[in-house]
């Protein structure tokens, strides 16, 4: 009588397998890791695209580009009742937004101090907008970070508005309200006895192709919160030159080239103004995306050639000051 014996896997052969399948998706994660990663930079690249031709269009409608803000009182704000409006609600009818922005109605009469006491408005104002966020960012739909004024001077009061991450370029160093800057976005308002003010394309005197216009900011980067952006606009109107305010003022919609590409440093005055909050960082692995005066996107690594403070003159300066008359050089 011939005994039939079944086939099957030795526990030897079965522990093989399943550590063959274990390095194969080890191998594998990673891959797929990087494909989503690059698939999100392309995503983020669109977004700002998109807000380099709503700029353009913004242009070529009023013969400028949007200023940071306005309705500020002249030589001064009030950093606990008042919140102006800002560059990126003045772009809404050219990104789509049109009904958003007359529902809004900005200035006509409403500050944004006023606006957010408005139900219907608030409604507008704490709508997520895809176009302002980069899919590679966590950070939440609302920014807690940058509370916005509601003209009651209480801190308990103040409003989390739509989180944004993309941020204009006012200066090659510390954010500046003076007439110091040299970025393309400056105050709109006379804050500081200067005179009321925009930015044009005659103005980008290196030529908008060496020109930064709009750059990244992360809502956090290893366990450090940066605070990212609001669409809308901010409180008061202090700087980081002349007032080193890192919770209020013109820090929440737009950013100093003064910190190295995702510097995480928060130490204000004690590190030389160098802190991560008022520059441009972003999770996509190192470096962080930036518009272009001409609408081109680049990819600006976080090892490109950087002399933090005094004088423009390194690549990074150069490309953040749209008047330097320097050779930008490779980046």
């Amino acid at each position: 009588m011939s005994l039939s014996r079944k086939n099957g896997f030795t526990l030897v052969e079965l522990l093989v397998v399943i550590a063959i399948i274990g390095v194969l998706i080890a191998l594998l994660l990673p891959a797929v890791q990087q494909a989503r990663e690059a698939a999100r930079r392309m995503q983020c690249t669109n977004h700002m695209k998109q807000l380099g031709l709503a700029l353009h269009n913004y242009h070529d409608t009023y013969g400028a580009f949007p200023a940071i803000s306005y309705d500020h009182e002249v030589n001064g704000g009030d950093e606990a009742r008042h919140a102006s409006w800002s560059w990126g609600t003045l772009i809404l009818p050219q990104m789509e937004q049109g009904a958003a922005y007359d529902i809004l109605a900005p200035s006509r009469p409403n500050r944004l101090h006023e606006a957010v006491n408005n139900a219907t408005k608030l409604q507008v104002l704490q709508t997520p907008l895809t176009t302002w966020r980069c899919p590679s960012d966590t950070g939440p739909a609302l920014n807690s970070h940058y509370k916005i004024n509601d003209g009651s001077g209480t801190a308990a009061n103040r409003k989390e508005l739509a989180t944004a991450n993309y941020v204009g370029v006012n200066s090659a160093g510390d954010i500046d309200r003076s007439s110091t800057h040299n970025g393309i976005f400056v105050p709109g308002t006379n804050v500081q006895g200067n005179k009321r003010w925009v930015i044009a394309m005659r103005d980008i005197l290196d030529g908008t192709s060496n020109t930064a216009m709009v750059g990244e900011r992360a809502w956090m980067q290893s366990g450090v919160e940066l605070g990212a952006s609001v669409v809308f606009g901010h409180n008061g109107n202090s700087d980081i030159e002349n007032g080193s305010d890192y919770a209020n003022g013109f820090i929440t919609v737009v950013g100093g080239g003064k910190p190295h590409v995702n510097t995480i440093d928060t130490c204000g005055a004690g590190c030389n103004d160098n802190d991560g909050r008022q520059g441009f960082s972003s999770m996509h692995p190192g470096g962080a995306q930036f518009l272009l005066g001409d609408g081109s996107v680049h990819f600006i690594s976080e090892n490109i050639d950087d002399n933090i403070g005094g004088a423009t003159d390194s690549t990074y300066e150069r490309l953040m000051n749209r008047y330097d008359g320097q050779p930008l050089g490779t980046y």
